[in-house]
């Protein structure tokens, strides 16, 4: 078993995806105070950018000033967008980590299913005056998700390490896999807590219980992913 402290489930992942958790619950709660504006999601509000929408004109120049600074170094971090040719502005190597490099590929699905999040939980009407504040909220909200989710490479790796025999055994198999991956009693308590989070913060439960589903079931997506590396790395 690997004594390595990004490993630690009680220690390091668990406190790391509450604290995600709390802080999508409060983006949420934020961007359900704007009514949807589905123009930002559209190309054409971008003057020098028309053909690209508002929230990912955005989202882009948020990640690569993230990237400027080092982040997507981290192989537990992903982009929504491609920050491959940026520059790091610090004299900043890349950490050492246990977890191996995987790009997990769930940006698009996120944003598919944020999209439909925001026609279903806020209210249908375009309020340009809020663009900016709508667009930011977003923003937050989809780093969140998307920083929570890929910390399934992590957990990924810890039960690998605890279990490398089992996760080669099942030859890279779906269903044998989950066998090992998914424990119900832990998922229930993250739903749970997005519940207890949502009464907190004053979300309605089912507009937080959906977002919690979503991550708990791309998280488990790129377990298996990166399992599956992993089986043929050592194979």
């Amino acid at each position: 078993m690997s004594t390595h402290p990004d490993l630690d489930l009680q220690g390091t992942i668990r406190p790391g995806l509450d604290i995600l958790a709390n802080e999508i619950i409060i983006g949420l709660k934020k961007r359900s105070r704007f009514v949807s504006n589905a123009a930002i999601y559209q190309p054409g509000l971008v003057i020098p950018q028309p053909e690209q929408s508002l929230l990912m004109y955005e989202l882009s120049r948020i990640e690569q000033c993230h990237a400027e600074l080092g982040r997507y170094t981290f192989t537990t971090q992903d982009a929504y967008t491609d920050v491959s040719a940026v520059e790091n502005v610090l004299d900043r190597s890349a950490p050492d980590s246990p977890v191996k490099g995987m790009a997990s590929g769930v940006g698009q699905r996120i944003i598919d299913f944020y999209n439909d999040w925001i026609l279903t939980h806020c209210d249908n009407a375009d309020e340009s005056k809020t663009y900016g504040e709508t667009v930011t909220a977003d923003v937050v909200v989809l780093l969140a998700i998307m920083e929570r989710v890929n910390l399934g490479k992590q957990v990924a790796e810890s039960k690998f390490m605890q279990l490398t025999e089992d996760f080669i055994a099942t030859g890279g198999d779906r269903d044998a896999m989950l066998k090992l991956i998914v424990r119900s009693d832990r998922e229930q308590q993250v739903i749970e807590l997005s519940k207890n989070l949502a009464r907190h913060y004053e979300l309605p439960e089912a507009a937080a219980v959906s977002v919690f589903e979503f991550m708990i079931a791309v998280t488990v997506d790129i377990e298996v992913d990166y399992l599956r590396m992993r089986i043929k790395d050592v194979t």
